[in-house]
């Protein structure tokens, strides 16, 4: 195993860790997302459930036995940046379903996008006449509105894991662990400072103005 490969392992391990953590402090109880190395030379983030063929990946949010009324599917493919050092996340998704999976929202994430459409985008599985009417008149009778990419933040400041468990506890969809708004706040500033940091590193001259402006040598 050359050492680059072994750093992705360990950070992607280590980065499993810590949602498995966020989860299970917050809307979920007993669950463990794992990473596995695919062909590619990637590693894969995902809940690989208890099935055999590890198809049973919609992780039920409830923190007891009480039967979950919703579930969310997590993939994460991460590799290393250009200098072999940070994990990069070439592709995500989150995605919210009911028990039985019929969706309900997806943030993706693709970088770099494979098509006109934005890397980070937010599908939302509903209908809505007015939509679709907009759509038959602009010629996409073909189209729905949950096939429609809303942009969502851009490549830096797209949504994260927490403000899809915040939707779902501030809207009383779920039940929650005590302290979870600490969990939460704690775990989105995490987010938060390694977007920042890698923004920082793609564009050191705009860090560097605005550190002299705030009075830094």
């Amino acid at each position: 195993m050359t050492r680059p490969q072994g750093d992705l392992e360990r950070q992607a391990r280590d980065f499993a860790a810590e949602i498995t953590g966020l989860l299970n402090k917050t809307v979920t109880h007993g669950i463990r997302l794992s990473s596995k190395m695919d062909r590619h030379g990637s590693a894969i983030i995902r809940y690989w459930g208890n099935s055999p063929n590890g198809l049973d990946d919609l992780i039920p949010l409830t923190i007891s036995q009480k039967p979950a009324r919703l579930g969310l599917r997590i993939l994460h493919t991460l590799t290393l940046d250009d200098e072999s050092k940070y994990l990069r996340n070439t592709q995500s998704a989150y995605a919210l379903a009911t028990a039985d999976g019929e969706a309900i929202l997806t943030y993706d994430f693709v970088r770099p996008a494979p098509n006109v459409y934005p890397e980070a985008h937010l599908h939302i599985d509903g209908e809505s006449a007015s939509l679709q009417r907009l759509l038959d008149l602009s010629g996409q009778t073909e189209r729905t509105a949950r096939r429609l990419h809303l942009p969502v933040g851009g490549r830096r400041f797209r949504p994260c894991l927490e403000d899809i468990i915040e939707f779902c506890v501030s809207e009383g969809l779920v039940d929650y662990h005590a302290g979870w708004e600490d969990v939460l706040s704690e775990a989105r500033s995490r987010f938060h400072l390694r977007q920042l940091k890698a923004a920082v590193r793609r564009c050191p001259e705009a860090a560097a103005e605005a550190l002299q402006e705030a009075g830094w040598g």
